[in-house]
């Protein structure tokens, strides 16, 4: 987050003069507070750096919560013979073997 400072009468964000409608919301929030502009600025960036502290917790901790459900794709042992993934209600396709086409009359005819 770029750093809200004000110097000699002088708003900058960023390093960069801010635009008016930065200083205007900032002169505001200086009436609602009572506070002078300076202030106002440091309680602003203290503000923004609780809340990027706040999100850069949040991600190591849905780092650590996905390390923790990441599931191996792993086979298990019983399942190797079968050719299917832990878990899977597929069975393993098994090629069909060939089967003679013979009519019923010619395998049970009388000799």
């Amino acid at each position: 987050m770029d750093k809200i400072e004000y110097k000699e009468g002088i708003l900058f964000v960023g390093g960069q003069m801010a635009a008016d409608s930065i200083r205007a919301v900032i002169a505001a929030l200086s009436i609602c507070t009572g506070n002078d502009t300076k202030t106002t600025c440091d309680l602003l960036n203290q503000l923004l750096q609780s809340f990027d502290d706040t999100i850069a917790s949040l991600k190591g901790i849905m780092e650590e919560i996905s390390e923790l459900l990441e599931v191996s794709q792993d086979i298990c042992e019983p399942c190797k013979h079968r050719g299917t993934m832990h878990g899977s209600s597929i069975k393993q396709v098994t090629p069909i073997q060939a089967k003679a086409n013979i009519k019923w009359q010619e395998k049970y005819r009388p000799p």
